[in-house]
């Protein structure tokens, strides 16, 4: 008897090590298949930036502007929503600028210089620029180190009507963070 019951063990162990060599195989089947439908159609449909969101951040920004800034020897025009300070930090919008003032006759318009504000690099001493309903003449352009700004100094309040447009400049600390900023005088023009 002993000699039956090893013969049918025997029989039977085959046909585990073959079912779980299957069942191994199928694992191995299903994740390869994963690997190459589901990885590359993320990569081609999720990654892409989409352009119906750039649309929906620039229109919901434009909602909330409270001014408009024209720059034209830049080719800028842009809606202007006031920001608010918040943990000692002004949150900039992504495609339009911003305004900040603690002042009647001073304001600061900030913008990144990845987006709405690109080209402020490329103005020039006496350019005109047309926010609301008043225009400025430039009177400064200047690019500081981050950590050598006085904003209480650039915020202060002025004898005449004045604006201050800032944009990231310098080298990337990442994010959109650079180690240099951009900041541009300009008076208004009686």
């Amino acid at each position: 008897m002993g000699s039956v019951i090893k013969h049918q063990i025997a029989d039977v162990e085959p046909i585990r090590l073959r079912r779980h060599r299957w069942s191994l195989l199928r694992t191995k089947v299903v994740i390869l298949l994963f690997y190459l439908i589901a990885i590359p159609a993320y990569v081609i449909i999720g990654v892409q930036p989409s352009s119906t969101s750039v649309a929906e951040t620039l229109a919901h920004e434009s909602e909330n502007a409270s001014g408009y800034l024209i720059i034209n020897s830049i080719g800028l025009s842009t809606p202007v929503a006031d920001v608010y300070l918040r943990d000692r930090t002004l949150n900039t919008p992504e495609y339009i600028a911003g305004s900040f003032s603690n002042h009647d006759n001073k304001t600061l318009l900030i913008g990144h210089s990845t987006t709405v504000f690109k080209n402020l690099k490329d103005t020039k001493l006496g350019d005109i620029i047309d926010y609301n309903s008043g225009s400025y003449r430039i009177t400064n352009i200047e690019t500081r180190a981050k950590d050598k700004i006085s904003m209480s100094q650039i915020l202060a309040e002025e004898k005449r009507d004045t604006i201050v447009l800032m944009t990231c400049a310098g080298e990337s600390l990442g994010g959109q963070d650079y180690t240099h900023r951009l900041i541009i005088t300009a008076e208004i023009v009686d």
